[in-house]
């Protein structure tokens, strides 16, 4: 009875004291065999399952003896069970077997054949082998109908839902599970259904279907809570609802559920304390009974050592108990302790989360605050330049478009910032397609060449024959954004002369794309942070443009959201390299993309048109400042070095009409034109790349010549420390960034009053006809144009070279081939190269394409194909062909 009950202590107690009585009589007796069953059914429920299986044989010899068959089988099952749960699958699958072997014989009892196929099913399921657990299962279902037995019909479905599973079929997994509930509803078992349910949930949250595991879930749930249920298992149940919860980001849905059930987890912790307790006890017990036998078998003939050894046994129990105690307390103070441990992290996990949710709030909702005034300025801005009744000179005209741009400037920050939350919160979508890479690295190493040429950085290409192909599965307008900000990065970083190279190359069985710089590099103790949201490096030696920490964050989660790989690698004063990690991809043509240009790069390279603008040649001597001094209005010249191109023509504009002005980006430029040039005031800005501010002012006061000149400091950095540092560099005055134009020349005017230089210039030629300005743009056009067609066959032929022959700087002749074609340099010249490529087939000199694009230098013949049917709608080989 106390078996049926669950007291299993107690069995296991009446138990041994019966068996032991058998042993003392030395007698079999018609009950023993039974009494070894539950004394086995009592070691198994308290999970000692060696003295479980030794019963078990025990009880097996015992029916042998008696000739009962039908518990032999038994006995058989029991020790099947045991063993599968002791992970001895071999084993339990040997016992089993036999029991159901024999049960087939046993007509009276072949009811229990489909539970029993159904346990056996559930033993090569753990076995991994799911062939034989679906055998076992029909024969299961076969019994089942045949024997008109539904008692196992839930546990049958179930472990049929676990084998569809195993399979990958996922919704004949489903359908079982939910034969499984239905079946296990009818028979009214608890135990069933939360076993059913369990496995179904455990799909649902594996195959990214969690509402449906909240469907299932959350009412039973609630029920048995309702209930105040102590079923362990329900334990698993809240797991799988957790875990749904979380995954949809139903974070307070899952703190309540965890703060509904903790009655449930106290109470498995405190029946894990009991049953360690109990499991104790049966070692000592079965100590205890194991010497008290052999005392009562020898107690006439050794008085003497039976005192010996009941004091030992009382030594020996003292001992047990003080352990079980120790044990008890132990576990006791650890589950104290643990506990918390646990709410001081949860505390502080969540306290993090919250700051981090609060801070990625924070920057969405500045970034869409800003989209409303922005629209309104932008909108104002674009409505005047448009507006063909406003006339506007040229100067106000240029204002309006810097003010434009930076507008788009501000707009392209607050997108970032949005993407970079969506990517975070999986909102933002990832449409992978198969692309060719070394095709869009050399397009990207195309379109950003003029723009390298133009800051004096040598931007190449390498990669090199890669077996396979060079095919991998990335979504291209989000993978063209990281390019996009890996190289716009490098060429920022890299001072003139140095180098960007970008290249491909395949270890192993992954395509690496590596974007190398020569430029000042990263601090060791700065890597480390370089990919976290807006993170910012302090300040080094080496001054560079400041970003907003977006950038480099929004490459990472792009690349983690493609399960590829980015690590960077630096040294200071040396360079950065950056290699992205991708899966080389095996597909046929028919299934490569094909991208014939580079749309988010196209659209956004302009709002970082001040890369190119960093680099200058000479001082430039302005024709406005040239006509004020033929006016003899003032004969003052000053000196702006300021890095940003805009805000330095902004200052120009805004002095330029009452003095002479020179200007530079840096204070290395800056000492090469005082070197060379008289000049009356200085203004400079004091954060710029290589060369500072600060230096140049430490430089001036350190020449006896040059400290005499005024200084006059426009920055952005206000406060009171850095205003202290350059006026202790002996700087005239300091002007905030943004200021007044008035204010700055009030200032100019102040500090050119306390000094008077004369610095004219007799020899200034300024040409006034605008019809001769004309014949000598078109001349100096054709010139260019006859000098790129006698290099046409030269891959190499570099913006350097043509401006050199023309006798102009790089930057002016930028600008010159913007003026007259409304192209860039680089532009210009594939016009070139393709309007010959297209004359040389119509006069029907060359009938191969391959050949045709190595004669104008275009080495990519794809990449050549590709220009030309974009220029002239067809491909060379179409009109070839015609021809």
């Amino acid at each position: 009875m106390n078996h049926h009950k669950g007291n299993y202590m107690s069995c296991v107690h009446f138990s041994n004291a019966y068996t032991q009585l058998l042993e003392i009589k030395n007698e079999p007796h018609h009950a023993e065999a039974q009494v070894y069953v539950y004394l086995g059914l009592a070691y198994y429920f308290l999970d000692q399952l060696g003295l479980s299986i030794d019963a078990h044989f025990n009880a097996m010899k015992a029916y042998k003896e008696r000739h009962d068959e039908f518990g032999v089988i038994l006995c058989y099952y029991n020790i099947g069970k045991s063993y599968d749960d002791l992970g001895n699958f071999d084993k339990s699958t040997q016992y089993i077997n036999l029991a159901i072997q024999g049960l087939k014989k046993d007509q009276k009892h072949m009811d229990r054949l489909s539970g029993w196929y159904s346990y056996m099913a559930s033993v090569q399921l753990s076995n991994k082998n799911t062939g034989a657990a679906k055998n076992y299962l029909d024969s299961a279902l076969t019994a089942s109908k045949k024997h008109e037995n539904t008692d196992f019909l839930s546990s049958i479905h179930r472990y049929y839902g676990k084998v569809h599973y195993a399979e990958g079929n996922v919704n004949q997994a489903i359908q079982s599970l939910n034969l499984a509930i239905k079946y296990g509803k009818e028979q009214r078992s608890e135990t069933s259904n939360i076993e059913n349910m369990i496995a179904l949930a455990n799909i649902y949250n594996r195959t990214s279907n969690q509402i449906k595991t909240i469907e299932l879930l959350e009412p039973y749930l609630k029920e048995q809570l309702s209930k105040n249920t102590y079923q362990t298992r329900l334990k698993t149940l809240k797991e799988e609802l957790y875990m749904a919860y979380t995954d949809l980001g139903k974070y307070k849905k899952a703190i309540n559920l965890v703060s509904d059930f903790e009655y449930l987890a106290d109470s498995i912790q405190k029946l894990d304390m009991v049953n360690q307790v109990q499991q104790a006890e049966i070692r000592a017990h079965a100590a205890n009974q194991s010497a008290e036998n052999e005392l009562l078998k020898k107690k006439d003939e050794l008085n003497q050592q039976t005192i010996k050894t009941q004091n030992t046994m009382l030594i020996s129990s003292v001992i047990v108990l003080i352990l079980v105690v120790a044990i008890a307390i132990i576990v006791y103070r650890a589950a104290v302790i643990n506990k918390r441990l646990s709410k001081k992290n949860k505390a502080q996990a969540d306290r993090l989360i919250q700051l981090d949710a609060a801070k990625s709030r924070f920057f969405a909702n500045i970034s869409h605050d800003l989209r409303t005034p922005m629209t309104l300025i932008m909108g104002g801005i674009q409505q005047v330049l448009e507006n063909k009744d406003v006339y506007l000179n040229s100067r106000a005209e240029k204002q309006l478009m810097i003010g434009l741009k930076n507008g788009e400037r501000i707009l392209h920050l607050t997108n970032e910032i949005n993407e970079l939350i969506k990517l975070e919160d999986n909102k933002l979508a990832i449409k992978p397609k198969y692309i060719d890479i070394n095709e869009v690295l050399n397009l990207f190493v195309q379109m950003f060449s003029s723009m390298a040429e133009m800051r004096g950085v040598h931007l190449a290409y390498s990669s090199t024959i890669i077996e396979g192909g060079s095919i991998v599965h990335v979504d291209p307008f989000h993978f063209e954004k990281v390019l996009f900000n890996l190289i716009t990065n490098g060429l920022k970083h890299t001072q003139e002369k140095g180098s960007l190279t970008v290249s491909l190359k395949k270890i192993d069985t992954s395509l690496c794309v590596s974007i190398l710089d020569t430029g000042e590099g990263i601090p060791e103790e700065n890597i480390p942070y370089i990919f976290d949201r807006y993170y910012q490096a302090p300040e080094t030696t080496f001054k560079t443009q400041e970003g907003f920490g977006i950038g480099l964050a929004l490459v990472k989660e792009i690349i983690d959201k493609h399960h590829a790989k980015i690590e960077v690698k630096s040294r200071v004063g040396i360079g950065t390299e950056f290699i992205i990690y991708l899966k080389q991809e095996r597909v046929g043509i028919d299934q490569v993309t094909n991208l014939s240009q580079l749309l988010y790069s196209d659209q956004k390279r302009d709002l970082f048109r001040d890369i190119e603008d960093t680099v200058e040649a000479k001082p430039t001597v302005h024709i406005d400042s040239i006509r004020n001094k033929s006016k003899d209005v003032k004969n003052k010249t000053i000196l702006i070095v300021e890095d940003h191109p805009e805000v330095r023509d902004y200052i120009y504009d805004i002095i330029s009409e009452h003095y002479t002005v020179l200007t530079a980006s840096n204070g290395q430029r800056a000492l090469k034109i005082l070197a060379k040039e008289p000049v009356d005031l200085i203004i400079t800005d004091l954060m710029m790349p290589w060369f500072d501010g600060f230096e140049l002012l430490e430089q001036l006061r350190q020449d006896e010549k040059l400290k005499k000149i005024p200084a006059l400091v426009l920055s952005a950095r206000t406060s009171e420390e850095d205003k202290e540092k350059v006026l202790m560099k002996g700087v005239n005055d300091f002007l905030s960034k943004p200021f007044q134009p008035k204010e700055l020349l009030l200032r100019v005017e102040n500090l050119l009053n306390q000094k008077e230089w004369n610095n004219a210039n007799e020899n200034a030629l300024f040409i006034n006809s605008q019809e001769t300005i004309d014949e000598v743009e078109a001349s100096l056009l054709k010139k260019v144009e006859n000098l790129i067609l006698e290099r046409i066959d030269d891959s190499n032929l570099s913006i350097t070279f043509l401006a050199k022959e023309i006798c102009v700087s790089e930057r002016k002749f930028y600008r010159f081939i913007k003026k007259l074609t409304n192209a860039t340099p680089y532009e210009y010249i594939k016009e070139v190269r393709l309007q010959y490529a297209n004359r040389i087939i119509r006069e029907k000199k060359l009938s191969n394409s391959s050949e045709l694009a190595r004669m104008i230098g275009m080495n990519n013949v794809s990449h050549f194909n590709t220009q030309f049917k974009k220029r002239f709608g067809k491909k060379p080989t179409d009109l070839l062909q015609k021809t």
